[in-house]
């Protein structure tokens, strides 16, 4: 009989601890491993805009930044790239490059961007 009560009481705190564990999403635990861009060939999701660094051999002199930006131009979300006095913009499905640095914007949600450096 008590080992009845002890299965009923488990499987209640089981059921009780499950939402606060399934509360925390996977997506804000994960952040993209930007180091392995310096050599200028990863792909990375993003919900808030980054920088990282790449080999000199991309002309890039700084920081590499990478945001969602609304256009008023294209009246769109786009992926901005920047580095220093360059910059490039793209759409969902778009390729750009700035200096010797080419990416493709792979997709653009409501809450961020997912994008692939070529080098």
């Amino acid at each position: 009989m008590h080992s009845k009560a002890i299965t009923a009481l488990t499987l209640a705190c089981a059921l009780l601890a499950a939402p606060a564990l399934t509360a925390t999403p996977a997506a804000a635990a994960a952040k993209p491993n930007l180091r392995a861009c310096y050599d200028g060939k990863c792909t990375f999701t993003f919900t808030k805009p980054v920088k990282f660094r790449v080999a000199k051999k991309y002309g890039l002199s700084g920081w590499v930044h990478v945001a969602k930006e609304w256009s008023d131009l294209f009246g769109t979300d786009v992926v901005a790239v920047w580095s220093g006095g360059s910059s490039a913009f793209g759409g969902e499905g778009t390729s750009g490059g700035i200096n010797k640095l080419d990416f493709r914007v792979l997709s653009i949600s409501a809450t961020g961007a997912t994008i692939r450096f070529t080098g």
